[in-house]
């Protein structure tokens, strides 16, 4: 499975799988659905036990390539290979559980280029609990806008991969994906790219993100993120450590009063917070965080209400 010679794309989008036969065919339709912009799929199968590589050599789209890992080294390695063999201006990672929606390579490579200095954009999410049979729009600006948002990932806040369309050259740059953080590696990368410059941050749906119970959340998922903050604090210049420390005083706070939340104790959660605040104002004055802190700390009343 080979491209048909003619123009590279402007886009290249990177699904890594392994064993989710039925979920990735849904999102390959997804790109394939995809008008107004020039892509290539690249489709690296990690290992696969099931049908899947069968149904890849099946495909006789000449826009989609596919690569196969015989022996299984995790998502990032499948992410990394797909971008070293990536052909585009723009790179895409999407998992192999998601969906794009109609029109978004479209709009988030237009974003681009409006906004050359930006090194990514970022479309807004929407999200199908499937088990729980609920969906809702992920908090996300309602207006463009482009900004810097190191403080706001380091705080916590994150994209997952279907919402980014990154300059392929910046994530090269930094080195790609490092298979050490996984299950954080999204976070990790975007910590490196985002010290290159701003995003631009598109109000529209681009993408479905599925949480299922074929998902692993390891337990020590919150030790894992408190690794990748840590490496970024000490990656910064020094000048800017105490900052980083600061946000991530903040970020115990909220997880503090989030758990009080959670136990019934409202009176403690909101002086948790209003420490918070105190510790990190302008933080939570961004278009990212403020409306993203109230919804999770209203998750936590409504789930302990809901349980009583």
């Amino acid at each position: 499975m080979s491209s048909d010679g003619k123009k590279h794309p402007d886009i290249s989008v990177v699904i890594p799988t392994s064993n989710r036969r039925a979920m990735l065919a849904e999102a390959i339709n997804s790109v394939q659905a995809q008008t107004n912009a020039r892509w290539e799929l690249i489709v690296v199968d990690d290992a696969s036990t099931d049908d899947t590589w069968s149904f890849l050599s099946g495909l006789r789209d000449t826009r989609i390539r596919c690569f196969r890992q015989e022996k299984k080294y995790e998502r990032s390695a499948a992410r990394n290979l797909g971008l070293a063999n990536a052909r585009s201006e723009f790179i895409m990672f999407l998992d192999d559980d998601d969906l794009l929606w109609p029109g978004t390579l479209s709009v988030l490579k237009g974003a681009l280029e409006k906004h050359p200095d930006t090194v990514a954009a970022i479309g807004a999410r929407w999200d199908w609990f499937v088990d729980e049979h609920y969906e809702r729009r992920d908090v996300h600006p309602r207006f463009m806008r482009r900004r810097h948002i190191f403080d706001e990932l380091l705080f916590g806040w994150s994209a997952v991969s279907g919402q980014n369309l990154y300059r392929t050259e910046v994530v090269r740059d930094v080195g790609g994906y490092d298979k050490s953080m996984i299950p954080c590696e999204d976070r990790d990368l975007w910590l490196r790219i985002a010290r290159r410059g701003p995003v631009i941050l598109c109000p529209k749906i681009v993408m479905t993100c599925r949480f299922h119970r074929g998902q692993r959340r390891p337990d020590n998922l919150i030790k894992i993120r408190e690794r990748v903050a840590w490496r970024a604090i000490r990656n910064l210049p020094k000048m800017e450590r105490r900052r980083g420390l600061i946000l991530r005083r903040c970020t115990a706070l909220v997880q503090q009063a989030e758990d009080a939340m959670r136990a019934g104790h409202y009176a403690a959660g909101i002086g948790l917070t209003v420490r918070a605040f105190a510790t990190a104002p302008r933080l939570f004055a961004s278009p990212l965080i403020g409306p993203w802190v109230v919804r999770r700390l209203a998750g936590r009343i409504w789930h302990r209400l809901k349980g009583s």
